[in-house]
């Protein structure tokens, strides 16, 4: 059970970090890019803790 609720996390983590990069790549404000840059290495961290877990 805990092993799924992992790997659950995870992909979910995956398809947020996808969604950030697309719109950081859309987006034209630097204000706005700078914002979910820092919000990518949030859950880029949160997604490289959690594959540490799992190993």
């Amino acid at each position: 059970m805990v092993q799924v609720c992992l790997r659950l996390m995870s992909q979910l983590l995956k398809r947020q970090i996808e969604r950030l990069e697309a719109a950081i790549e859309r987006s034209t404000d630097w204000l706005e890019i700078h914002y979910l840059k820092a919000e990518l290495d949030q859950i880029k961290d949160l997604y490289d803790e959690r594959d540490v877990d799992a190993a």
